[in-house]
Parts: C-alpha cells; structure tokens; sequence
C-alpha cells in the first residue's frame, strides 16, 4: 500500500477547503522555497553585525575553526561536533564573508526544517493542518530569530527534525528511510552533542510507539540495528577524538552542568568560567561531588524548563491548547507515529534538563508542542462548532494563533535583529581607511570576539583582574597590541570604566579611533610606556 493511502487522518480536519492544495505533492518545497527567500532578504538587510548573545560562539569558535578547516587542520573542540565550522568553512568559500555565510546557513537550515515538519505533520494529521502548524512554526519568535542568528542551533533543529521525518515516514518498516534517519540523527550529533538523546529516544520511540506494528522481537531487533547504525556513522569522529583526547564522546560540556548546579545563581559568569570551571575535570567528579545536588536540581528543572518552554518559546496563547492537547492525549490515545514522535521529545526534553535553560535549546520540542495544541483544536467536539456552515471555530482560532504568534515574533524581531554592536562597523571601517595592512594578524584585548573579526586580528580574553595595575601586568605579559573597550567590557569590568573616555587614556595606551554613542575605544598598546 502506499503511503498516502495508509496515513492516519482523523475524521476531523481545521481547513477542509484547501486541502487538495495543500496536498500537491511539491507544496512543501513551495513553503520551505518561499520561507528561504523572503527571511534572506530580510535577514542579510538588517542582520549586519552578530549580537553579543550567541554569536558570541560564532566568531570566538566557530569562524577560527572554520579557517583552520580551509587550512587543513581538524581542531577537537571542547563543546561541539566539527560539522558546522566544515559547512561554514564551505559556504564561506561562496560568499567570502563568514558572517553572511553563517546567517545564510541559519536561514537554509531554518527553511528547511519548516519543510520536514510541514511533510512529517502530514503525516501525523493533514496537509491542510501540517500547514498551520508550520505557520505557527515559522512565524515563532524564537524560530524566526534563530533563522538570522549565525550558530548551530537551526542547524541543528533541520538535522534532527529530518531524522525524525525520516523515522516516521513509512507504515511499514524500511531500512533505506531507517538508515537515512539514522545519517540525519548521526549529523545532528556531530553538529551539537546533546544530540545524544536519539540513542534512547528512537528506540523507545520504536519499541513503546512501534508505528511499523512489529512483534516485540522485531521492535528490540529494530531498535538494537538503529543504535548500531548510528554509532557507525558517528564512528570516524569518535575514533579521532579517541586517539586525541582518549574518549570516544570526548567533550566538556560537563562544565556546563557544573554550572548549573554549583555556580547558577551563586556567582558571575566570568568568574565561574575564569575561575571555578578549573576545579572540575570529568562528568563523574561533577555527579558525584553532590549526588544529592545533582538529583534535586534535574528535578527542580523539569517543572523550570517546562513552564519556560511554554512561556518563553511557545507563549501562553498557544501553550494553553498545548496542555488541552496533552490531558487529551491521555483520555485518547493518539496514533502510533505522533506517540513515537511524543517519546523522542521527551528523550530530548530530559537531555536538556542537565544544563541551564535557554530558549534556542529547545528548539526541536517547538513541533510537539503546537501538535498537542493542534490536536486540541481538532477535537469533534469544536468540530461540530461552525461559523457560516463551513468554518470551524477551533479553524478561526487556529489562524487567530498564527496572526498573535506572528505579531509577537515581529515586535520582538524588528528590534532584535539590529541588536548588535553597530559601533564595531564604524570602527571596523575606520581601521579598512586607516590602519596598515601590517596590523592585521595582531593581537587584542576584549571581552567579545566580535571585534577581532572586524579588524581581521587574533582575540585575547579581556584578562579576569580587578586593578588597572594588575590589567598592565597582564598586557606586559601577553603583550597584545590593541586593547578593545566598550559597554561590553565597562559591564563586566566596572572597575575600569574610565577607559570609556579616550581623552583621559592612561599612559602606554594610545586612542586609535572611538565612537561616542554608544561609547567604544580601540586603544594601541604601547608596551614600554604602560604604568
């Protein structure tokens, strides 16, 4: 049988007068197509400098290890898998910039996500359903911040949601669509870690869900082949990391988790990265230096990250329907793909429970949560309410969530993505006019690495010190040749916020060039007159 035939489609739909449309075999590549090309033109307009929120990592790891790539060299990071900085070191080698390159990136990734969930909740419901969900999706102030933010995360999100489509694709099982669900999972992985989850989620996905209808050995054989298949395709990385750094799953993220539960709350960022992070070496010393610790605060976030989920990613006028959804869900069990699906979402909803909450992480639980909103609002019992014969209210209702989610994502985004440090060009076109070539390559202080990309010079860490004295003797030390001071590093560094007015330099650094509004200074180290 094929598989328009043998989906499940219940007996209600929200807009039974577009279906048809809605079916055309290429209307998702319409959506995605569509999505790519107006969020790019908008994105690469008014995207035109990284933020000092994520993209933070984007030019302090991502963009040095994408040059080292173009190089030759394969740096094990201490967070993340090597596939994004292989792929941005790629597109970059199209657009020649890395940071039109990274929001590119983010806005194919983001385009092309919408386009598996579009085709996976066909799947789960109709088309003409799977289209308001990938509406809501898409017009999410989280999804359609991300789609312009340079970084892993949509990136990410496309790998797993592909790998979740696949899974869930046929009725019967497949071993073609299991292994390229497998490849999909495996990539996501490689791009961010936390992409562990899959090795628990599918198989209780197959085992509990069993959407292929498989006896119980059948199920554990499955199960066992896609585990198997997945730990092939991420073998060559970890034999690597393996032979470098002595770990198969080689990273530090257990720094993260030391975070949250020692330092959350109880101190600076800066200092606990500068200082406390040292004292921890392995994901076993930071279980077991507090098991009671560590128990109570998976705990404590579960109720966290939940309500944050529902009020910080999804919003409250779609949450509520979404917690209709899951009561109903309950009452009525829902079909084996969407309950399969249900179980991999709360793999990764635990997986994050280890680190501190942020909306972007969560990113792939976007989908299940409008579904249970959805599934609400498909219920026969607002079925048999209608407007004009034909509408159902909870249609009108949905649509209303689609317009109020798309109000909230502008009023956030129009501001949001402008929201990076625009003084950096200024300076940075300054420095193009102005500075010899020969001063590209140097050394320089700052609290972000933003501005080392701009002036095309290698970042050194604004020094974690508390005295101009101690700051001098750090410079003697690391000798830099440019010190970078602006808002960033007066927040962090209050102590010398005096470095924010260029006509009181101390002696030994010397005003470049500065920007009045917002204040920033690009000062020229001189070694052998700093006091």
């Amino acid at each position: 049988m094929t598989r328009k035939q043998n989906r499940q489609i219940p007996s209600t739909s929200l807009f039974p007068f577009f279906t048809e449309r809605v079916e055309h075999p290429y209307f998702g590549y319409m959506l995605a197509g569509a999505y790519f090309v107006v969020l790019a033109a908008i994105n690469l307009k008014y995207h035109i400098v990284g933020d000092y929120g994520v993209e933070t990592d984007f030019f302090w790891s991502y963009v040095p290890q994408a040059k080292h790539i173009l190089e030759g060299k394969f740096i094990i990071e201490d967070f993340h898998g090597p596939l994004y900085p292989i792929i941005l070191a790629l597109v970059g080698l199209v657009t020649k910039d890395f940071f039109h390159a990274g929001v590119l990136l983010a806005t194919f990734a983001a385009a092309t996500t919408l386009f598996f969930v579009f085709e996976l909740f066909k799947r789960f419901f109709r088309a003409d359903t799977a289209l308001i969900a990938a509406l809501i999706v898409g017009a999410n102030s989280t999804f359609a911040q991300y789609t312009y933010s340079a970084g892993t995360d949509m990136l990410f999100n496309a790998f797993v949601t592909g790998g979740a489509f696949f899974l869930f694709l046929d009725e019967d099982r497949s071993w073609k669509t299991l292994c390229i669900s497998a490849l999909l999972f495996a990539l996501g992985y490689l791009t961010r870690y936390n992409g562990i989850f899959v090795l628990l989620g599918v198989p209780a996905a197959i085992v509990i869900g069993n959407h292929w209808r498989l006896d119980r050995n059948e199920r554990w054989k499955t199960a066992a082949i896609f585990a198997g298949l997945f730990l092939v395709m991420i073998a060559p990385w970890g034999i690597y990391c393996w032979i470098e750094k002595g770990s198969f799953f080689f990273n530090r993220n257990y720094l993260n988790i030391a975070y949250e539960m020692f330092a959350k709350g109880r101190m600076g960022w800066d200092q606990y990265w500068s200082v406390e992070s040292q004292k921890f070496t392995s994901l076993a010393q930071v279980i077991f230096t507090d098991p009671g610790l560590f128990i109570s605060t998976i705990a404590a976030n579960v109720a966290d990250h939940l309500v944050n989920d529902l009020d910080k990613l999804l919003g409250w006028h779609v949450a509520v329907f979404s917690v209709v959804g899951l009561v109903l869900s309950f009452k009525q069990r829902p079909g084996a793909r969407f309950l399969g699906f249900g179980i991999l979402s709360v793999a990764f909803f635990g997986v994050l429970l280890l680190v501190f909450y942020g909306e972007r992480f969560s990113m792939f639980l976007l989908p299940f949560y409008i579904a249970l909103a959805l599934q609400a609002l498909a219920h026969p019992s607002l079925a048999r309410m209608r407007l004009w014969s034909r509408i159902q209210v909870g249609a009108l209702i949905a649509m209303g969530l689609v317009v109020w989610t798309g109000s909230k994502s502008y009023s956030f985004n129009k501001d949001n993505i402008r929201s990076g440090p625009r003084e950096m060009i200024a300076i940075a076109d300054w420095c193009d006019k102005n500075l010899d070539n020969s001063e590209r390559g140097k050394d320089i202080f700052a609290r972000k690495p933003h501005i080392a990309y701009y002036l095309r010079m290698q970042m050194q860490g604004f020094p974690y010190v508390n005295t101009y004295p101690e700051l001098v003797a750090a410079m003697k030390t690391q000798k830099p040749s440019y010190l970078y001071f602006s808002l960033m590093e007066a927040a962090m560094r209050p102590q010398f916020q005096n470095l924010l007015d260029p006509r009181n330099a101390p002696k030994g650094l010397q005003p470049v060039t500065f920007t009045a509004y917002p204040p920033a200074v690009l000062y020229k180290v001189q070694l052998d007159s700093l006091q």
